[in-house]
């Protein structure tokens, strides 16, 4: 299905919408130029290249299709016959055409509300004191102490700790 070229890249097929555009002669002339050099040596898009190029002159060749006088009468009585359904809720159309939205008297206005800050504070509603904030900061509690334990294990190749050298406490002790 693909063969390698002069770099060792395979080649791949022409894309169905290259395809179309060569048929169609929309192709700059280098991509033409590549695509039809491509064509002569794949079987696969020679093939495709003639089922568009049937397809193109099938639909060049159709007529034009027609409708009925009667559909057509049918068609244009529409605006006069059919019975249109009423406007969204909401929104209504002005004399001029416009459509305007109308307040619903159902629902409060926007800014009707409680004040901005009269409402009770975050957290005083009983959901973070209690037996449920005491379990859950025990549990973060210990999922840290657990993780920190788990970082500083030594494991049992390495040892246990570390040698420092002898004047490390003379340097320390000389700075304030």
């Amino acid at each position: 299905m693909t063969d390698l070229r002069g770099w060792g890249l395979p080649e791949q097929h022409l894309l169905p919408d290259a395809v179309v555009a060569f048929v169609d002669g929309e192709l700059s002339s280098t991509a033409h130029e590549r695509a039809s050099a491509h064509i002569q040596r794949c079987g696969f898009c020679a093939f495709e290249t003639y089922t568009q190029q049937q397809a193109r002159s099938a639909v060049r060749t159709a007529s034009a299709p027609t409708a009925s006088a009667s559909l057509l009468d049918r068609l244009g009585a529409i605006p006069q016959e059919v019975e249109l359904p009423s406007a969204p809720d909401g929104l209504a159309i002005t004399e001029d055409g416009q459509f305007v939205a109308v307040q619903r008297t159902d629902k409060p206005a926007f800014g009707s509300g409680p004040v901005l800050g009269s409402s009770r504070p975050l957290g005083s509603n009983g959901w973070f004191n209690g037996r449920r904030a005491r379990q859950g900061a025990g549990v973060v509690v210990s999922g840290m102490l657990l993780s920190a334990l788990a970082f500083t294990t030594p494991e049992s190749d390495a040892p246990a700790t570390t040698p420092v050298p002898q004047n490390a406490g003379a340097i320390f002790a000389t700075t304030p």
